[in-house]
C-alpha cells in the first residue's frame, strides 16, 4: 500500500464505522424515544436531522477545546473556523516559554480528548439502558473525527492531531527547529522587541531540509530579525532565500495567495536599502520636471565675415 493512499484509507474506514454507529443509534433513538405520537416514518428524518446538529455540535467541542486549553495556557490560539467533513487547523500565537513543549502537547492533544469523552459517552447510551439514546446523537460525527484526527498521519491538508503530539513527544530536529520560532514568538508576544532576541535561539538549531515547513518559517524570521537589528545584508541574503523555498509551502499556510510572488528579474533588480528589506522592485520615479535654461544672451555685435577660400578648398568640402 502506497503511503500516500493511507490518509484515504483511513478516512473511509472511518466514515463506514461512523455509519455503522449512526444505523444503530438510529434504531435505539426510533424505539426507545417518544415524541408525542409520532411514528417510525417521523422519527427517522428528526433521528437524522440531530445527528447532522450532532455534528456540528462535536466539531464546535472539538476545535472549542484546542481554543480554549490554548487560552488557559498562553498558547494565543486564534479562534478557528467550523467545517464539518473538512480540514481545519490551530494557529498558535504563543506568550513566554516556560514550558513550552508541554503546553503544544496539551493543546494539540485537548480536541482529541473531547472527542474521546463524546464517544464514551455515546457508547453509555446505546448500551446502558437507563440512558437515553437521545445522547448517542454526537457518536457517529465524534468517532469519526477522532479516527481521523487521532492516527498519525499528514493529509494534503496538514498534519493530524496525533501526529503533532506524536512528533512534540519525539522532539525530532525538525520539531526542535518548530520550538525554536514559537520560543522566539513567545518571547515577541510577551513584550520583547525583535531585535533584543538572542541571535543564538536562531542560529543554534539543527540542520533540516529545505523543503521542511519549520525550515521555511525560520529562515522568514531570520529576515525579520536580521532587518530589525539593522544588519541588512543578512537580511537579504535570507530574503533571497526564502524566495528561493517559498514554493515548498503547503496551500494552507498561504491561505490561497500567490505563493511565487517575486519573479528571477525582480529579484535581480532589488537594491537593499538601510534598515529596509525590499518588497517588490519600485519603477523609477520619474525626475521632477524643471525649468530650461535661459537662453545665452545675444550680443549685437556682428557676425564676422566668412574668409575667402580658395578653388581647392571648396572643392575639397564638396
Amino acid at each position: 500500500m502506497k503511503k500516500n493512499s493511507l490518509p484515504t484509507v483511513i478516512t473511509i474506514v472511518a466514515a463506514v464505522l461512523a455509519i455503522a454507529l449512526a444505523v444503530w443509534g438510529g434504531f435505539a433513538f426510533c424505539t426507545q424515544v417518544t415524541i408525542a405520537d409520532a411514528q417510525l416514518y417521523a422519527l427517522i428524518p428528526i433521528y437524522v436531522i440531530l445527528v447532522v446538529l450532532g455534528a456540528f455540535l462535536d466539531e464546535l467541542v472539538h476545535e472549542g477545546a484546542h481554543f480554549l486549553v490554548g487560552a488557559i495556557l498562553a498558547m494565543g490560539v486564534k479562534v478557528p473556523k467550523i467545517r464539518i467533513f473538512k480540514s481545519s487547523s490551530v494557529e498558535m500565537y504563543p506568550k513566554g516559554v516556560k514550558g513550552m513543549r508541554l503546553r503544544y502537547i496539551l493543546t494539540a492533544a485537548a480536541g482529541l480528548f473531547f472527542d474521546l469523552l463524546i464517544v464514551v459517552l455515546g457508547i453509555i447510551a446505546l448500551t446502558a439502558p437507563t440512558v437515553p439514546a437521545f445522547f448517542a446523537v454526537g457518536l457517529p460525527y465524534a468517532f469519526y473525527s477522532f479516527v481521523i484526527n487521532v492516527v498519525p498521519l499528514e493529509y494534503g491538508a496538514g498534519k493530524t492531531d496525533g501526529l503533532a503530539v506524536i512528533e512534540a513527544i519525539r522532539n525530532d530536529d525538525s520539531t526542535k527547529v518548530m520550538f525554536a520560532i514559537l520560543k522566539v514568538q513567545g518571547l515577541v508576544n510577551g513584550g520583547k522587541l525583535l531585535r533584543e532576541v538572542p541571535e543564538s535561539m536562531l542560529l543554534d538549531v539543527p540542520q533540516i531540509q529545505e523543503d521542511d515547513v519549520n525550515f521555511i518559517m525560520l529562515t522568514q524570521l531570520r529576515c525579520e530579525y536580521y532587518e530589525a537589528v539593522g544588519n541588512d545584508s543578512e537580511a537579504y541574503k535570507y530574503f533571497l532565500r526564502y524566495k528561493e523555498i517559498i514554493r515548498y509551502l503547503p496551500g494552507e499556510y498561504t491561505k490561497g495567495e500567490q505563493r511565487e510572488e517575486y519573479s528571477d528579474d525582480e529579484i535581480a533588480e532589488a537594491q537593499v536599502k538601510p534598515g529596509q528589506i525590499p518588497t517588490k522592485p519600485q519603477e523609477a520615479e520619474p525626475e521632477p520636471e524643471t525649468e530650461p535654461a535661459p537662453a545665452p544672451e545675444v550680443t549685437a555685435e556682428p557676425a564676422p565675415e566668412p574668409e575667402a577660400k580658395t578653388e581647392t578648398e571648396n572643392k575639397e568640402e564638396q
